[in-house]
C-alpha cells in the first residue's frame, strides 16, 4: 500500500472539494493523511454520537487537534443518539448511519460537484458481505460497498485492515482505538470478532474468494441496471410497462426497475399480485403511483404537478359560427371573482351544457374512460363559486355566453 498507487487512481479527487468522514480510528487517519497529500480542498467531518461518554468526547478531541497539525478545516456534528433511540426506536448502528449519511447528504447539496471520502477497507467488505448474506439480501445487496457510487468513494476499499495499520505505522501515525468494536452485542462485531476468525483459521483463502464473489455479484449488478435502463426506455415517455414486456422479465430485472423508481420488493409484490386484479388499483412506489390498466402498468408522479397552460382571453362582440374544444365564450357579467384555471379536485362538481342540475367531475372522467394515470392531469377553470369548464369534456351552462350576450369573453388554453 503505497501512497502514489492511491494517487495514480484517485488523483480526479484533486479537483473537487472533498468531505473526508474521519472518527479518529486508523482507517480514517490514513485516508485523511493520503488525501492531504494531493487534495488541496478538504475539510473532514466528524460525528460525535455521545455514546461512550468521556471517550466519545476524547475522539471528538483528538480530530480537532489533529484537523489542526494538518491545516485541514472541520466540521463536527454532536448528537445525542440515545436520545434519538429512545424517541424512534430502531436499531443502534443503523441510526447512527442514518446520522452521518444525512450529514454527507446536507454538505453535497451545499456545495454541488463535492464528493464523500470514507474509510471502509476490504475486511469491511467480507463483514458486509456476510451480514447481508444473513439478511437474505439479493443480488445488490450481496455487492456490497462500491468503490466509487455517485458522490462517495473510498479509496481504501482494495487495502485489509493489517495493510492500514503497516502504512499507519510506517508513518508513525497515531488513531483513537473504539473499544466498543471489541464488544459483540451487534451482529456486525460478531461476524469480525468471532465467526471471521473461526472461518479465516479453517478457511485461510476465506478471505480472497468473498472479494472475488463480491466482484462477480458488482458486476451482475451492472448488467441488470443496464437491462433495467433499457426497459425503462421502452416506455418512459408513454410511462406504460406493458404486460407483454413485465410479463417475460426476470424478477432481477423486475426489481431493479422499481428500484430505478425508488421501491423495493414489497411494490414488485404488489405488481404482482394487481396483474390478475381488477383495473384502477394502484401502488406507491418511491414519488409514482403505478396503476393496473388495460395494456401494462402506468407510472403517474406523485411530485407536485406543473400545469403547462395557461389563459388567454380577449373580449368579442360576437359569438362565432364554429366552436372548438380549445376554446370557449363566457359571459363576463356572469363570472365571479377571478378565472382560475387549477387541476381538478375530489368533490369538484360541474353543471354541464345539455343536463339538469350538477356532475362530479370525477363521473365525468370515469364516463370519457379517461386512465387512472392520467386522471390528476385534468385540469378545469373555475370562477370563485363553480367549475365552468372541464377542459377537454364538459362546459358549465353557468356563464357561458349566448347571442343575446354583449359581454363576451373568449377565453383559449395555449401551452406556456
Amino acid at each position: 500500500m503505497e501512497i502514489k498507487q492511491i494517487h495514480a487512481k484517485w488523483s480526479f479527487l484533486a479537483s473537487h472539494k472533498v468531505f473526508v468522514g474521519c472518527s479518529g480510528g486508523v482507517d480514517s487517519v490514513v485516508l485523511l493523511f493520503i488525501l492531504k497529500s494531493f487534495c488541496p480542498d478538504l475539510v473532514v467531518v466528524h460525528v460525535n454520537y455521545s455514546l461512550r461518554g468521556k471517550d466519545s468526547d476524547l475522539d471528538e478531541d483528538f480530530v480537532r487537534k489533529l484537523c489542526v497539525s494538518l491545516k485541514v478545516p472541520l466540521h463536527v456534528k454532536k448528537v445525542d443518539t440515545k436520545a434519538i433511540l429512545a424517541s424512534s426506536g430502531g436499531n443502534l448502528q443503523e441510526v447512527a448511519r442514518t446520522i452521518r449519511y444525512t450529514l454527507f447528504r446536507e454538505k453535497l447539496s451545499l456545495h454541488p460537484g463535492s464528493i464523500v471520502a470514507l474509510g471502509q477497507h476490504a475486511d469491511d467488505q467480507v463483514e458486509t458481505f456476510f451480514q447481508h448474506l444473513a439478511r437474505k439480501s439479493g443480488v445488490l445487496g450481496m455487492s456490497c460497498m462500491l468503490s466509487q457510487h455517485e458522490s462517495v468513494v473510498r479509496p481504501l476499499l482494495s487495502y485489509s485492515k493489517n495493510e492500514i495499520i503497516d502504512f499507519a505505522k510506517k508513518y508513525s501515525l497515531v488513531w483513537r482505538e473504539d473499544q466498543s468494536n471489541q464488544t459483540n452485542t451487534y451482529t456486525r462485531n460478531r461476524i469480525r470478532n468471532v465467526i471471521l476468525p473461526e472461518l479465516y483459521n479453517k478457511i485461510p483463502s476465506l478471505k480472497d474468494s468473498v472479494l472475488k464473489l463480491v466482484d462477480v455479484f458488482q458486476e451482475t449488478q451492472r448488467m441488470h441496471e443496464q437491462q433495467a435502463l433499457e426497459v425503462i426506455r421502452r416506455f418512459i415517455h408513454g410511462n406504460i410497462w406493458a404486460y407483454s414486456d413485465f410479463d417475460v422479465l426476470t424478477e432481477d430485472i423486475c426489481l431493479e426497475v422499481i428500484r430505478q423508481y425508488g421501491g423495493g420488493y414489497n411494490v414488485y409484490a404488489s405488481l404482482l399480485k394487481m396483474r390478475d386484479s381488477q383495473k384502477g388499483k394502484w401502488v406507491q412506489c418511491g414519488t409514482h403511483k403505478i396503476y393496473k390498466e388495460t395494456s401494462g402498468f402506468y407510472f403517474v408522479s406523485t411530485t407536485t404537478l406543473e400545469i403547462k397552460h395557461t389563459l388567454k382571453i380577449s373580449y368579442k362582440e360576437e359569438l362565432p359560427s364554429v366552436f372548438s374544444k380549445e376554446i370557449i365564450y363566457l359571459d363576463a357579467t356572469k363570472i365571479e371573482g377571478k378565472l382560475v384555471l387549477r387541476f381538478w379536485e375530489q368533490g369538484d362538481r360541474i353543471s354541464p351544457i345539455g343536463m339538469k342540475g350538477s356532475k362530479l367531475v370525477s363521473d365525468i372522467l370515469t364516463e370519457a374512460k379517461v386512465t387512472n394515470s392520467d386522471r390528476n392531469r385534468c385540469i378545469v377553470l373555475v370562477d370563485d363559486n363553480s367549475v365552468l369548464w372541464c377542459v377537454g369534456h364538459k362546459i358549465s351552462r353557468k356563464a357561458i355566453a349566448d347571442t343575446h350576450c354583449r359581454n363576451i369573453l373568449k377565453v383559449q388554453i395555449v401551452e406556456k
